[in-house]
């Protein structure tokens, strides 16, 4: 039965984590027709169709949004249907160009001096080499110090529909133009790029067989957070499906046109409160995701992830591993029919499952690489644990102690055939005295562990034996030494120097509902209430009124208020 699914992607840094997921997920294609068939149904996310030239392509079912000036040299109808010509293959000398329809004489060729130039990598794909062939693999981009956007690590092809630039701001490394939740919403009320933008997303629905929702990233600290909003509303009004969202944090500041730094952490606030309190009417779950500890006023702290390695102010790292969160936790509602069946597999029960009592906000935990080490079985790695947790969070202001959470898990790339000692092993002795071997298969251990280490709580977990692929243009030097070629955690030194990177990877993420996420929304409600409006009037300029903001605050209370103590399960 047809399950699909569209994708939203509203904003740059939402595009870079979109960019490391889709190439995640188009790594792990396998073509070979002797192969074993894959455990996810990529029709979910994906879409067959065919090019001109009767090519099938497989192309996500995607919308993105982003500013103008972040395609580069790829054109705005993408560059599968139709080959872009190169600029430098132009000439100026006009008695050359013998393709024109009328008298070349009479016409001036204007050769564009300064045109965007291409990435290494970029260049290689469009030259037609294969980022599968063992040159491409072992070829040093440099991509932590050479990415400017996230087209440069672009491995997908994405269908002409899916690629949608905003012409009225240019993007900008320094500086934010696009600046209020006010003026996201009034970009939405420009009615060629509403019309366009509402017909392409009917269009995609009209080619699904069972779309059962949406699925959204947006950057919630700009004015991104007010097209998303906008666009919420409007799905929810045509469509009524589930919709799944995260808003996103970059995990640095960003800073706004004629703003000083205490005035863009301000307007930051205001965009993220206002965000969250319509969020929560808008949406069926939102789970917020960075990288970064606290992001409502600072930005600080990144988290510590046990043997990576990464530039906390990095982009492209930082992304990449919010990306491998999303590819997991989100197998769930991709698996096919044959692993997984009910309710459980679609993302209306899975959003259900989390937002019981008007708690429409969860948290993101994720283990990247699971700590399984390379001769250890899950059963003795789960023991070793001893009441510590088993992820790290990966939203900003939250932390989800071991009391009253209601969690949707799942695992990837843990093998069946090392889940524990057989029972006529001599080293099974010590494993048959523990509860837990009892369990038949990982998705059972999981189950009993998050039974024993959390107190009144409820957990979904989901498996699949496939790890997840890391391979270029993923930032494969995220991973310490310590993390071997299989993604097992080895203190060898022969492994450690045999592998030059660490090529598939095994990981666990997790969806948590606890009343402890009513300490952030307090935090940022108390943060919201300190700034007083009249002193930022660019949000006045764009139609926001004093009584409305003071409404939208107070929404954000209530909601906070589903989160206290006495609704607790």
């Amino acid at each position: 039965m047809a399950r699909e699914i569209l994708t939203f992607q509203l904003g740059n840094y939402s595009n870079y984590i979109g960019t490391h997921w889709w190439n995640i997920q188009e790594s792990s294609f396998n073509y070979d027709p002797k192969a074993e068939p894959s455990e996810i149904d990529h029709s979910v996310l994906y879409r067959e169709g065919q090019t001109r030239q009767r090519q099938v392509t497989f192309t996500p079912r995607l919308l993105m949004v982003d500013l103008n000036g972040t395609l580069k040299h790829i054109p705005r109808t993408g560059d599968l249907y139709e080959q872009p010509i190169d600029p430098e293959q132009i000439s100026s000398d006009t008695a050359e160009v013998t393709d024109l329809g009328w008298d070349t004489g009479k016409v001036e060729v204007i050769k564009k001096e300064n045109s965007a130039a291409k990435h290494p990598y970029q260049a290689d794909l469009q030259a037609g080499g294969s980022n599968d062939s063992e040159e491409a693999a072992e070829k040093d981009y440099n991509f932590s110090n050479t990415v400017e956007n996230w087209i440069d690590f672009s491995y997908t092809r994405y269908h002409p529909r899916s690629l949608n630039i905003i012409e009225r701001y240019t993007h900008a490394k320094e500086e934010s133009q696009l600046d209020t939740i006010t003026n996201g919403m009034e970009l939405w009320k420009d009615y060629d790029f509403q019309d366009d933008f509402t017909d392409r997303v009917r269009q995609y629905i009209e080619e699904c067989d069972g779309c059962q929702g949406f699925q959204m990233l947006f950057d919630c600290c700009d004015g991104f957070s007010g097209l998303a909003i906008k666009l919420l509303e409007h799905l929810q009004d045509e469509y009524s499906k589930s919709s799944l969202v995260f808003p996103v944090f970059p995990p640095k500041a960003p800073m706004f046109k004629n703003a000083d730094e205490a005035m863009s952490d301000s307007i930051r606030v205001i965009n993220t409160a206002l965000a969250f309190a319509q969020l929560a009417e808008q949406c069926s779950l939102f789970v917020p995701l960075s990288t970064m500890s606290r992001c409502w006023r600072d930005v600080t702290e990144p988290r510590s992830l046990p043997n990576l390695v990464y530039d906390p102010i990095n982009f492209y790292q930082t992304s990449a591993i919010l990306a491998s969160f999303l590819e997991t936790v989100t197998l769930r509602y991709r698996l096919k029919g044959s692993v997984t069946s009910g309710a459980g597999s679609y993302l209306s029960g899975m959003c259900s499952d989390l937002n019981a009592y008007g708690r429409k906000m969860a948290a993101a935990g994720l283990t990247f690489p699971f700590p399984l080490g390379d001769t250890q079985d899950l059963i003795d790695c789960l023991d070793q644990l001893d009441g510590k947790s088993l992820t790290v969070q990966l939203s900003p202001n939250v932390n989800v102690r071991n009391r009253a959470v209601v969690q949707s898990v799942c695992a990837r790339g843990l093998p069946q055939n090392r889940l524990k000692r057989p029972p006529t092993a001599k080293s099974a002795q010590r494993q048959q005295i523990m509860p837990a071997y009892r369990c038949n298969n990982v998705s059972e251990m999981l189950q009993f562990f998050y039974s024993c280490s959390l107190e009144i709580s409820m957990t979904h977990v989901s498996s699949v034996q496939s790890p997840m692929t890391v391979r270029q243009p993923f930032p494969v030097e995220l991973f310490d030494k310590r993390v071997g070629y299989n993604g097992f955690l080895t203190d060898c030194p022969l492994a450690q120097a045999s592998a030059l990177y660490v090529q598939h990877c095994p990981a666990l993420a997790a969806i948590q509902s606890s009343s402890d996420l009513g300490d952030g929304l307090d935090a940022l409600h108390r943060e919201v209430s300190r700034i007083r409006l009249p002193k930022i009037p660019r949000f006045a300029e764009c139609g926001l009124e004093e009584v409305d903001y003071k409404e939208s605050i107070e929404r954000l209370l209530e909601f906070k208020e589903n989160y206290d103590e006495n609704y607790e399960l």
